[in-house]
């Protein structure tokens, strides 16, 4: 009876997180939409009302796509004296700095000797920064030319406190990973839109995010995500964090099996350590955003603790219904491990796509977990090779 009870509250909260959550979400978007105020497209060709920004763009040995970044910044179409422009080397030791003091007449170059990694390069940046808003952007990140005005335009509402723009990555070398990222990136894109309508996005693409200065709060010394941390301060402030899809950042890049997989770990480590840092959020008096905090960020980060539940379960119930579900269990990850051979210079079959991500992103979360416990996860980052 215990394996039978085991079975079915595993399996009913693992639907509900990946189908359930996303059905009800869309619903409640529809049925209670909280609208925000946005600049108007005139608005947004005038410029005169729009605030002064400062964009942020963090570099460590950021030598191949430095120069790329600066210039496709300086080409964004934005009010010029509204608009300063900040790269911050975390102890770069290739050209980084060097190629970045050539557009010293144009940007602002803060070079720091000694590498602490991204957080504190946050936290030592963002105070002296003059921007209402500062925009967060990654080196590697190229910006639609219009996607600075398309991040400010929620802004006008004086209870937004975060915008998110929309990532999309694209792998020259590698379509499997682009497919795979490309459908999560969907589904994300997904709830984010109708979290966005609801009340709140839970966190922000790194790629490209934005956030009113004023509600900046610095990062604890460990801090992993910033991208989801100080956006969820600044809902903490009873701002609201949304979702911008016109706001494009592109990525391009490839990564091995083993890449992606210390990517989506680190990703994991900084889950765990975001539910202690917000763990007021699942305070029910917190109204709508500790329903999303509950159902998309809690119980996800601890839905491969349901998958191992659910299949050691399976194991001891003997009814035929049961036994097939057992095999198709079996069957879903063989697929999920299949996509190892797809995953580099080959194209993925759709079939696999989904489990080979749900595969690694609960693997990913079970290292994870571990990691943040024995708190063994580098502050500092590394690209994925």
């Amino acid at each position: 009876m215990g394996w039978i009870i085991a079975f079915w509250i595993s399996s009913i909260v693992l639907f509900y997180v990946y189908f359930g959550y996303p059905i009800l979400i869309l619903f409640l978007s529809k049925l209670l939409p909280k609208p925000f105020a946005k600049f108007s497209e005139e608005e947004l060709q005038d410029g005169s009302l729009l605030p002064a920004i400062s964009i942020f763009i963090p570099a460590y040995n950021e030598e191949p796509v430095i120069e790329k970044k600066i210039r496709n910044t300086l080409d964004l179409d934005y009010p010029k004296d509204k608009i300063e422009i900040i790269v911050a080397s975390d102890g770069s030791d290739d050209k980084t700095v060097e190629i970045a003091n050539l557009y010293s007449d144009k940007i602002q170059l803060m070079a720091y000797d000694v590498r602490e990694g991204k957080t504190g390069l946050i936290n030592k940046t963002i105070p002296k920064l003059k921007g209402e808003i500062i925009i967060f952007s990654d080196a590697s990140a190229m910006l639609a030319v219009n996607a600075l005005k398309e991040l400010i335009s929620p802004f006008k509402d004086p209870k937004i406190g975060s915008v998110s723009g929309l990532y999309i990555l694209r792998d020259a070398t590698s379509t499997s990973r682009a497919e795979g990222e490309g459908f999560y990136w969907h589904y994300e894109t997904f709830l984010k839109t109708n979290e966005s309508t609801f009340y709140s996005i839970l966190g922000a693409h790194g790629a490209l995010y934005a956030l009113r200065k004023s509600l900046f709060r610095a990062l604890p010394p460990k801090a992993i995500n910033d991208d989801y941390i100080l956006p969820m301060y600044g809902v903490q402030q009873k701002r609201r964090a949304v979702y911008e899809p016109n706001a494009v950042a592109v990525e391009e890049g490839t990564t091995s099996v083993l890449g992606e997989m210390k990517r989506r770990i680190r990703i994991s480590v900084g889950n765990f350590q975001q539910l202690f840092l917000l763990r007021k959020l699942l305070n029910p008096f917190r109204g709508r955003i500790a329903f999303e905090f509950l159902s998309h960020k809690f119980l996800r980060s601890f839905s491969f603790l349901l998958m191992i539940i659910l299949f050691i379960s399976n194991i001891f119930i003997p009814t035929t219904g049961f036994r097939i579900f057992f095999l198709l269990q079996i069957f879903f990850y063989l697929l999920g491990l299949s996509g190892v051979i797809f995953f580099k210079n080959k194209r993925m079959p759709v079939l696999i796509t989904v489990p080979f991500y749900l595969v690694i992103i609960n693997y990913a979360a079970f290292i994870g977990l571990f990691k943040y416990i024995f708190n063994t996860q580098k502050v500092t980052w590394e690209k994925p090779q």
